[in-house]
């Protein structure tokens, strides 16, 4: 077959004993997959990038659970690895990295199922630039809501409560002496660096293996320049679990005296939304093919 090649490898029964051994080459196989007639190779907008293969048709609840695992796990990494550490400079170092390295391996993991958004932020924007049916992206959105407050709830049964008070249940914070308008600024700021990376190293184009290495690396990046600021959250999914079990389970008087999340927690939500918009807007603008935008 022209696809083929046929290797004799070591005949007289060496080092390997193989007679006959077929090996097929990436490239060979490329050629034969792009014969088949049924064959298409797909975008899913995903930030793991996919190697030359025939694709599975991941139903959008396989897609959904994806979603709902990764943020469950990003949550319960991103709540836990607080345990112990004292949040000053030594801390944000730790928050930074545990968190990106998490979304590298995440990404990784459920990149070629869901797309592993592992973000209503990056779920919005992709949907603004038409990479995702909108029906698809609500269901995103809610598998990673609820797979917050799963991992959220994961970390109060793994905890005893003194250490949970003193994570502050895993919640984004801002630091002392901040206010909301730095907060605010600075959750939109780092979300719009972190969806335009997605946008442009994952969604524009599918052969970039590095994207998950890459994203990663600016959540890193992101929570070492605005972590003391706000949390550096950027990611609606990473406050919403962590702060709806703080206000169930931590003890009123801890509330009122020092995590008090309903004051400002808003900041989480409206500014990765403006973030997102804005790299979605800039990329439209900017960056996109226009066979790459939908709509």
């Amino acid at each position: 077959e022209a696809c083929k090649m046929v290797v004799k490898v070591n005949s007289g029964g060496g080092l390997y004993g193989v007679d006959g051994f077929e090996l097929k080459t990436f490239g060979n196989y490329q050629a034969e997959m792009n014969r088949r007639p049924d064959f298409e190779q797909k975008s899913n907008s995903d930030i793991g990038s996919k190697m030359i293969e025939d694709e599975k048709d991941y139903t959008i609840y396989s897609k959904c659970a994806a979603e709902f695992i990764a943020v469950l796990l990003f949550v319960y990494v991103g709540s836990m690895q607080a345990a112990g550490v004292t949040f000053g400079h030594d801390g944000v170092i730790h928050a930074a990295f545990a968190h990106g390295v998490a979304i590298f391996v995440l990404a990784a993991t459920f990149g070629g199922v869901s797309g592993a958004h592992i973000n209503p932020a990056v779920t919005f924007g992709i949907a603004l630039v038409g990479r995702i049916n909108p029906i698809h992206a609500v269901c995103y959105i809610v598998s990673q809501l609820l797979g917050s407050v799963f991992g959220a709830l994961l970390v109060r049964i793994s905890l005893q409560y003194k250490v949970y008070y003193a994570i502050g249940a895993g919640a984004t914070l801002c630091g002392k002496g901040v206010g909301w308008q730095e907060g605010l600024i600075a959750e939109i700021v780092t979300t719009y660096i972190l969806v335009q990376t997605v946008l442009l190293c994952a969604v524009d184009t599918d052969k970039n293996r590095l994207a998950p290495l890459a994203i990663g690396f600016s959540l890193i990046i992101e929570i070492l320049a605005a972590g003391a600021i706000s949390g550096a959250s950027m990611n609606p999914a990473r406050s919403f679990g962590p702060n709806i079990m703080g206000q169930i389970f931590l003890k009123p008087e801890n509330l009122d005296s020092l995590y008090m999340f309903w004051n400002y927690h808003w900041i989480y939500y409206i500014g990765p939304v403006i973030g997102a918009f804005i790299a979605a807007g800039v990329y439209r603008l900017f960056f996109a093919r226009d066979y790459r935008v939908l709509a």
